[in-house]
């Protein structure tokens, strides 16, 4: 087989991969009927009231394990991260669920309802006072609560991680599942990508600052029952959302898992480490026969092979990629350890402030954390149809800036967070020990704004550049490739729950040196 062949029968595989998506019956999707940001306004449905339901359990989990399971505060904080980290490292079990066996929209939808029953196992527990420890004030000098234990513990964290694992397993699968509506091949939907995820980032503002605003207040007034309560019905609301587009949705069928061939790639590599590569890369498709006829036993022709998705370069390519993205998760070890600083002692830090914004009203202050929300409500939308057309007329790329860019720009904003965060604390310690004094809560406001910046810069841009690194390789990598999105989107995120654990960098250091 000649080398035009090959490289018809190449692209010929590649325009194959491309027309994979099927419809809820597995027959193949129709470009005016299926796909499309309608089929995505669904998906941007659930990914609103998910991220609505679950931020109203996690921003306001560290005051109720401390009040009313009587955790210690060390233990408390330890308790919100590592339930953070697990729903990222459950989405690689996600990932893996969906390649290989069910697909995006059955993982959503089976492990939505997983969610689901664990925030009514939440409420449950919140409102029935015998799965709790009895009432006592943690704040009390005299202390002597009694910490949850037994089975009233087992509830507790059943439930939890019941929400950790259907969260976990959703989370990437909407990017993924929404992503998929737009296919790469039609130039006109493919530029829509970037607007998807813009639009995601939009939606999961919305969760946000609706669970930091009406759903802490309702904890806050109505007590902890009725909080997890509406979390249910948000969630029960998402999915609602997904089944009404089921009928339009372009699914991808299961591919299978990507773990083998990688695996196989570093075997391969280690026990031929010694061979030397040829100069030609055409011989790593071609075999050489020995002539028998031949009296010298020398080597007289060469075959040239077919190429193989098995035991392939294309394996290669998918190691590639992994490793390719060391450096952007690297990046993202510090930035997520702020955002984990940010959604446990610095709500903690909001108790010992003043918290009256006029004499009968006093701010929760786990609703700190809206602030930044309420700001890119307004922003979002302003950057994509202000900030993205002018800075395409410039940079000619259909995003504005590339995804790396984008990343870099929000890094660079993070570290002013900090900065303030630092300058208010040591502001807050001099005013309670010296003047015994206690500051107003807006003043740790501008480290959430300045955060909240940061996180549509490199959020968005983290999402966009994982998604279209294994895209612009589809010819090569056409297996595997959601899994392969979530694995390396996993690497970026897994920081946020594990290094800001002791609620300092004490933590990180710990993992570096080890």
């Amino acid at each position: 087989m000649d080398r035009e062949e090959r490289g018809e029968d190449s692209k010929g595989s590649s325009d194959q991969s491309l027309q994979t998506s099927v419809d809820w019956r597995g027959r193949p999707c129709k470009p005016n009927r299926h796909g499309g940001m309608t089929a995505a306004l669904f998906i941007l449905g659930l990914q609103a009231f998910e991220m609505m339901a679950i931020a109203g359990v996690g921003n306001n989990l560290i005051t109720y394990v401390f009040n009313e399971m009587h955790f210690p505060l060390s233990k408390s904080a330890n308790t919100v991260t590592n339930f953070v980290g697990t729903v990222f490292l459950l989405s690689l079990f996600g990932g893996f669920l969906s390649d290989s066996y069910l697909g995006s929209f059955w993982t959503m939808l089976i492990f939505g309802f997983l969610e689901l029953s664990g925030f009514i196992l939440l409420s449950i527990q919140a409102h029935v006072a015998e799965l709790r420890p009895p009432k006592c004030s943690m704040g009390s000098p005299t202390g002597g609560c009694e910490e949850a234990k037994g089975y009233k513990a087992w509830i507790f964290y059943g439930a939890l991680y019941l929400v950790a694992l259907g969260s976990g397993c959703l989370k990437p699968n909407i990017i993924s599942h929404g992503a998929d509506q737009f296919p790469k091949h039609d130039s006109k939907q493919s530029k829509k990508l970037s607007t998807f995820f813009n639009s995601a980032y939009f939606a999961f503002c919305t969760g946000e600052l609706l669970a930091l605003t009406l759903l802490v207040w309702v904890q806050t007034h109505s007590g902890m029952d009725v909080g997890f309560g509406v979390s249910a019905a948000a969630m029960a609301v998402g999915l609602i959302c997904l089944i009404s587009g089921s009928l339009i949705y372009r699914n991808s069928p299961p591919r299978g898992s990507i773990f083998t061939p990688i695996a196989q790639v570093f075997v391969a590599a280690i026990s031929k480490r010694k061979q030397i590569c040829p100069s030609n890369s055409e011989m790593l498709h071609r075999a050489e026969i020995l002539d028998t006829q031949n009296p010298s036993g020398t080597i007289s022709n060469n075959v040239t092979l077919i190429h193989t998705e098995k035991f392939s370069v294309s394996q290669v390519e998918q190691v590639k990629i992994l490793v390719s993205v060391v450096p952007i998760f690297a990046c993202t070890i510090i930035f997520n350890t702020i955002s984990a600083q940010l959604q446990t002692f610095s709500v903690q830090q909001g108790t010992s402030m003043n918290t009256n914004l006029t004499p009968n009203f006093r701010i929760p202050p786990a609703s700190l954390q809206s602030i930044p929300y309420m700001m890119l409500i307004f922003v979002v939308p302003l950057y994509e149809t202000a900030f993205v057309p002018l800075a395409r007329r410039i940079t000619g790329n259909d995003s504005g800036i590339t995804p790396l860019q984008r990343v870099g720009i929000g890094l660079f904003i993070a570290t002013f967070s900090m900065v303030s965060a630092a300058i208010i604390e040591h502001k807050r310690r001099n005013s309670a020990l010296k003047l015994n004094e206690r500051l107003s809560i807006f003043w740790i406001a501008p480290q959430f704004l300045i955060f909240g910046l940061s996180e549509m810069f490199t959020a968005v841009g983290l999402i966009e550049f994982f998604y279209k690194t294994i895209n612009t390789r589809d010819a090569v990598v056409p297996d595997s490739h959601d899994l392969l999105f979530v694995f390396i989107w996993i690497l970026s995120e897994l920081p946020f729950g594990f290094f800001g654990e002791q609620g300092d960098f004490k933590q990180l250091g710990r993992w570096l040196a080890e």
